[in-house]
């Protein structure tokens, strides 16, 4: 699945709406999923409408989040754990919609075709986006440039990993997503895919770009 720049901001943009005209600008947003397009554009969402984005390795992370975006199966837990609202997706590779609707769940693949293409809320001042409890840094210059493309395969919810791919992201850069490095030949889709740069994946003779450190230690 390949996403241009232009793509990837309108499902940002349709997402912004949807947090902002459907269910009136959330001031924390929870994310529960896998390394994946929609992931990121929900992210990249939620940043953009100036919401608290809290991108969770587990149900009970969400806990204080108005409204929450996970895969069906940790929906239940999502909505136990005390998400005000929560959407789930499929997360196919072309986003289709659920097979099946938990109940008192919102199909996002359903919901989100309907908002508008175009963002035109104000540039938020920070970035204000927590991993594990902790604070993701302000992001530095990697030394990256629309040229490049990184292979990662970081968990979103890996605060220090998270941190990095915003970094690339930032840089204007291009992704190359693989949720299970493990069970891909890397060496190949280097090759396939012109990656000039890894984080979160060791391929020999490709530079390894490096975690960075949350802002704060995970909160007890």
């Amino acid at each position: 699945m390949e996403l241009s720049g232009a793509t990837t901001a309108n499902w940002v943009a349709k997402s912004a709406n949807l947090l902002v005209d459907g269910y009136g600008g959330p001031t924390r947003v929870g994310l529960l999923l896998p390394l994946h397009w929609q992931t990121l554009a929900l992210l990249l969402a939620g940043v953009a409408t100036g919401a608290t984005v809290v991108v969770a390795d587990e149900p009970a992370e969400l806990a204080g989040t108005e409204v929450a975006f996970v895969t069906a199966d940790a929906a239940e837990a999502a909505l136990t754990a005390g998400a005000d609202e929560v959407l789930a997706l499929s997360c196919s590779p072309l986003g289709a919609r659920l097979r099946a609707v938990p109940s008192g769940v919102v199909d996002y693949a359903v919901e989100v075709p309907t908002y508008g293409d175009r963002w035109h809320g104000p540039v938020p001042s920070r970035l204000d986006v927590e991993a594990r409890g902790a604070v993701l840094p302000s992001l530095p210059d990697l030394g990256l440039g629309r040229a490049d493309r990184v292979l990662t395969g970081v968990r979103p919810g890996d605060p220090e990993g998270l941190a990095a791919l915003l970094a690339v992201l930032r840089s204007g850069a291009a992704l190359v997503l693989v949720p299970d490095p493990a069970q891909v030949d890397l060496g190949r889709v280097v090759e396939q895919e012109g990656v000039t740069a890894t984080l979160g994946a060791d391929v020999p003779g490709v530079p390894a770009l490096p975690r960075l450190a949350p802002a704060d230690p995970p909160l007890t």
